[in-house]
């Protein structure tokens, strides 16, 4: 939930897509009780303030950007060489669903929104352990439950090793092809405006997900940004193929926030001050990161945005700023 002390003033009240922590309602006015003319006045301006809502889009992405680009300013002012830096996962942040497997796993019933890059590799003759025929349902049917009940430090490398031996170069092409053709429809609007709106204000996008890094790197150009700020699961490659070994720590719960130290110590003069995430179990680690570190120059603060993660967890309830969303990039053509 997002409490007072992560909105410093309430900034968002009365957005219907922010959320605040019991206690912190957002003041709403009470319309006295009259005359039946005066209570069907007041449904039908009710009524067309929610269609002005509606047009006027997820609201909160104007104020979150506003809060970033403050505390940019602080650190630039404090020193003109910095660099701000803003952390994003991808699956369910920037993509609605997932683009490993197409599955929406934010509803809870895994809900197939499109085929996801491992069903399309797969087809494609470019999955060493599935074949191009039947693979995809021997994956998703028969292994997939597996890998579930193994947990993630295996299961999640898993969906990078099996590519081992293909050609790093014939996945990439396809897989950025699929991201154009495919999956940018498929990206928050409000995301993409606030990713948008950061970059050209010099604060850096960065990507920081669960994925395998050969999926996850080839978004960069529909995101505009090198393919080195979009880190996944990587394996190394061997005269231009992948193999099985897996580079560690892998970006996963308390991993994200060592490849997050990691890209801030890459990047000369870098500073993270903003972080995105849609779950407590994947993204939380590295967004209480950024939100709590000491001493950014100039006072700042980093600011961590949770999407669609629903209520906040004992130990984040403090830190985070959290919100609906669900319009595409796809749902504004």
């Amino acid at each position: 939930m997002a409490t007072g002390k992560a909105l410093d003033g309430k900034p968002y009240a009365g957005n219907p897509h922010v959320r605040f922590d019991e206690g912190e309602v957002a003041p709403a006015a009470t319309p006295r009780r009259g005359s039946l003319l005066y209570k069907t006045l007041t449904m039908i301006i009710a009524a067309f303030a929610a269609v002005l809502s509606s047009l006027a889009g997820e609201s909160h992405a104007d104020a979150i950007v506003a809060r970033v680009l403050e505390n940019a300013a602080k650190i630039r002012a404090a020193d003109p060489n910095a660099v701000p830096m803003a952390f994003w996962d991808f699956d369910g942040t920037i993509i609605k669903g997932d683009i490993s497997e197409g599955v929406d796993f934010a509803t809870g019933s895994e809900v197939k929104l499109y085929k996801g890059l491992i069903e399309r590799t797969i087809e494609s003759g470019l999955n060493t352990v599935y074949p191009a025929d039947g693979g995809w349902e021997q994956y998703w049917k028969r292994d997939y439950p597996r890998l579930n009940e193994i947990g993630r430090w295996i299961a999640w490398p898993y969906n990078a090793q099996m590519y081992h031996g293909q050609s790093a170069a014939a996945l990439d092409a396809l897989c950025e092809t699929e991201c154009e053709r495919v999956y940018r429809k498929w990206y928050f609007a409000s995301s993409m405006k606030m990713w948008r709106a950061l970059e050209n204000a010099g604060v850096e996008n960065y990507v920081v997900s669960a994925s395998p890094e050969i999926f996850v790197r080839n978004t960069a150009k529909s995101l505009g940004v090198p393919a080195w700020r979009c880190r996944g699961i990587r394996v190394e490659s061997a005269g231009g193929r992948l193999t099985t070994r897996v580079v560690w720590p892998i970006p996963v719960g308390e991993g994200k926030v060592e490849n997050v130290r990691d890209m801030v110590l890459a990047r000369p003069n870098g500073v993270a001050v903003a972080a995105f995430g849609n779950s407590y179990s994947t993204d939380g680690a590295f967004l209480r990161y950024v939100a709590t570190q000491p001493s950014l120059p100039g006072g700042a603060k980093g600011t961590a945005v949770m999407i669609n993660g629903g209520k906040a967890v004992p130990g984040y309830t403090e830190h985070f700023i959290t919100v609906d969303q669900s319009e595409t990039e796809g749902d504004r053509l």
